[in-house]
């Protein structure tokens, strides 16, 4: 097991999961990493986080190429998530001697995840001296849960901010520059997306703190994915400062699911009409692309269009899985729109109109049905619906 120098006295000693798939219902075709650190003083050396618990053995194999287990002073829990401390319990018992420690919100957690496991509480500013380095804390709740925190060392100007800034991908690489920044790029917006959009004025607040702290930085480690170094976090920054405030583009998210093709036909049309109107349009069958992926490309589209065929009186149980999903990322600030296919009756524009706005989405438009198959003159008028769609949403701004 290879652990990877990050700085001069921090070293990388996390575990890749290659095999990941999902992440409680996010897609993850690349897999991820659970990172933690090694934070080396003269007189005492930090680990940042453990790992998932099965990972545990290659954490501390990694571990051991750099320093014994015995010289482990200190375990710091930047977050209780079973992705990041699942195995503490074992990473303990290799390492008796360390003292743990997490947010006071975090102490807690522990105890209650882990069967009354008692730890030690830092706030705000604490400092743990490791000689000749530190390392400081800041509670970040909410990013992404209410125990959240970062962890600073001043003297390599490391910042180990957890969930923020972080991407599931399993990779050798451990650098941005190394995996290749559009890539890393790429992964940062999914992982956003379907794990922090909610969270964009707490997560805007965090890195307000961080700048405020005057916390120099020369490499920025997340938990999950590869790190960051200041040529490619500029970028980083640059993304976080539109996804936290919500600025949005001229593009439309078009998702549908469909039964015998019907729903299918009006997309195609529908995003025709959307391109022809000055959109950018994307269109995803819900049964073929991943939600994770859906969500990817909404994260910076003004408008969500969302079809599906009657059946039963209501929406496909594809299109119902995908209001869910979305339900708990509140994607506000969007609109939406709703076309599809019918037989003997209709009701499922119904339903989707009601989950749609659940879920913070308006819907302007009148919806776009037709019944069976769609006619030539069908197709011509939902390409006609998608470039008044169209107009409407630059209408707003």
């Amino acid at each position: 097991m290879r652990a990877v120098q990050v700085t001069e006295n921090v070293w990388w000693v996390g575990a890749i999961d290659w095999n990941l798939r999902d992440f409680h219902g996010f897609e993850t075709p690349d897999g991820t990493t659970y990172n933690a650190y090694l934070v080396m003083g003269e007189s005492g050396i930090a680990l940042i986080d453990t790992v998932k618990k099965p990972f545990v053995p290659e954490l501390l194999a990694r571990i051991e190429t750099v320093t014994p287990l015995s010289s482990i002073t200190h375990i710091v829990v930047n977050h209780v998530e079973p992705d990041h401390n699942g195995g503490l319990p074992e990473v303990m018992a290799a390492m008796p001697q360390a003292q743990v420690v997490a947010s006071v919100v975090g102490a807690k957690s522990v105890a209650e995840y882990h069967n009354g496991l008692e730890v030690g509480a830092v706030k705000a500013d604490d400092v743990i001296d490791l000689g000749g380095r530190t390392i400081t804390f800041m509670p970040a709740s909410m990013v992404h849960w209410p125990d959240s925190m970062f962890t600073y060392c001043p003297e390599e100007r490391v910042l180990m901010p957890n969930d923020a800034f972080g991407q599931h991908v399993a990779s050798e690489e451990r650098f941005a520059d190394e995996l290749g920044v559009d890539e890393a790029m790429r992964q940062l917006a999914v992982y956003y997306a379907n794990i922090l959009m909610p969270l964009g004025g707490v997560v805007g607040k965090a890195i307000d703190k961080v700048v405020e702290n005057g916390w120099a930085l020369d490499v920025v480690a997340p938990s999950h994915g590869v790190m960051w170094r200041p040529a490619e976090f500029a970028g980083v920054l640059d993304a976080y400062g539109r996804w936290n405030t919500g600025v949005l583009a001229d593009k439309v998210v078009v998702a549908y699911s469909t039964m015998w093709g019907s729903t299918a036909d009006l997309a195609t049309a529908i995003g025709d009409g959307l391109a022809a109107g000055g959109m950018h349009v994307e269109v995803h069958d819900l049964a073929v692309s991943p939600f994770a992926h859906i969500t990817h490309d909404l994260l910076e589209a003004k408008a969500l269009v969302l079809g599906s065929p009657t059946l039963h009186h209501g929406m496909l149980y594809r299109v119902a899985g995908y209001l869910q999903y979305l339900l708990g990322l509140k994607p506000a600030g969007r609109v939406a729109g709703i076309f599809g296919s019918y037989g003997w009756s209709k009701g499922a524009e119904k339903q989707l109109r009601l989950r749609l706005e659940e879920a913070g989405l308006e819907v302007i438009a009148d919806d776009f049905l037709v019944k069976f198959r769609p006619t030539a003159e069908d197709l011509d008028a939902a390409a006609a619906w998608g470039r008044d769609f169209a107009a409407a949403v630059k209408s707003r701004g």
